[in-house]
């Protein structure tokens, strides 16, 4: 509930008394009528479907870094086949097993003819409701993901919320069961799909790697690493383009937005810097992650498929090798098809980040593991 206080706060401190506050107190609502299904649903899973907690999480795979570095590409790879206990839209928004019995018909009437897009290309990212998506999502039930931030009016108000990007710093209590919804969530995707490796795209759980190390001993992680002046431009626009689709970007006043850029230009930064200063500390086990370079990704994407393949475990069908090879292909003539703002249409120069990131201009920032 604190969360929901603290959006009905915000939203009231952002639109006073005003249609803008009446839109996002039906929205409000909204998310609080599902979470509480969501909550009795999971509840209902230890009655209907006691067995999933036998279910053993073995050698999961989670792949981190910043929005925009190659963690959906890498993602979208692996899971195409439909070889991974991935999950779909629809999926992340319903965890529970109890829930999917209700929902699934209701999915299958809506995708019947064609997939039903909730978000277009065009934005920078589709999403569609049954096709596969970013597991992060799945902290949104527990309200322990930036998402709660980008998605809604909070990323506008003048409060920095950063005990929710800094899970690792969060009380060990918290944050150990934070980790632990997300086995259990796993547990269940196991149990209802009867595949067995998870292979989840986490990206803004960077922040919360050492914690992910402690709950999943035998995990394995990929990093992606892609420099910011690449990463930026696209993640400021893709976060853009979604909240102009789901909300409406006039309802805020250009003092909010530049609020909403200067404190995801600071997450960013901070997102970056804590991955590079665990792994320069050595605070982190370095024989279980991988970095894996984007330029290499996209330009030698065999060698980088069989070292992941290699590093992780995992063993790929044919169809996905055949897949892969497909893809490499494909990528050689690829042409992006939504429109990148510029740094500077967000209020941010090229030189600020060469100076703020300046730690990973000094040289190879990764040199003795990348790809």
């Amino acid at each position: 509930m604190r969360v929901y206080k603290q959006a009905f706060s915000v939203s009231w401190e952002l639109f006073g008394f005003s249609r803008n506050f009446f839109f996002f107190m039906g929205v409000i609502l909204f998310f609080l009528t599902h979470s509480f299904f969501t909550v009795t649903t999971l509840f209902c899973d230890y009655i209907f479907f006691p067995k999933f907690r036998k279910v053993k999480v073995k050698q999961p795979v989670f792949i981190i870094g910043h929005p925009r570095s190659g963690t959906t590409f890498i993602h979208h790879l692996f899971t195409q086949t439909d070889e991974m206990a991935a999950f779909t839209t629809w999926q992340l928004l319903f965890p529970a097993l109890t829930a999917r019995i209700i929902v699934k018909p209701i999915v299958r009437f809506l995708t019947r003819k064609q997939p039903m897009v909730l978000i277009p290309e065009s934005a920078g990212h589709q999403i569609s409701l049954d096709s596969v998506e970013e597991d992060e999502m799945l902290f949104l039930h527990n309200h322990d993901t930036q998402f709660v931030i980008i998605g809604t009016p909070l990323g506008f108000a003048e409060k920095d919320y950063r005990e929710i990007r800094f899970h690792d710093l969060q009380p060990r209590k918290k944050r150990i069961s934070s980790a632990l919804f997300l086995k259990s969530i796993f547990q269940r995707h196991i149990y209802y799909t009867g595949k067995t490796q998870i292979f989840a795209q986490t990206h803004f759980s960077t922040h919360r790697i050492k914690t992910l190390l402690e709950v999943f001993p035998d995990a394995r992680f990929i990093y992606m690493h892609r420099m910011p002046e690449e990463t930026l431009p696209s993640y400021f626009s893709l976060n853009y383009n979604t909240l102009d689709i789901l909300w409406g970007m006039h309802r805020f006043t250009e003092k909010q937005k530049a609020n909403f850029n200067n404190r995801r230009y600071a997450a960013s930064l901070e997102l970056y810097r804590y991955f590079y200063e665990l792994w320069h500390n050595n605070e982190i086990d370095k024989e279980r992650v991988l970095i894996v370079d984007y330029k290499k990704l996209r330009n030698e994407l065999i060698p980088m498929f069989d070292q992941i393949v290699d590093f992780t475990g995992i063993k790929p069908s044919d169809e996905l090798r055949a897949t892969v090879e497909q893809q490499a292909e494909k990528q050689k003539s690829y042409k992006r098809k939504h429109k990148v703002k510029t740094l500077s249409d967000f209020g941010i120069d090229n030189d600020r980040v060469r100076k703020d990131f300046g730690f990973l201009y000094k040289d190879d920032p990764f040199a003795d593991q990348k790809n």
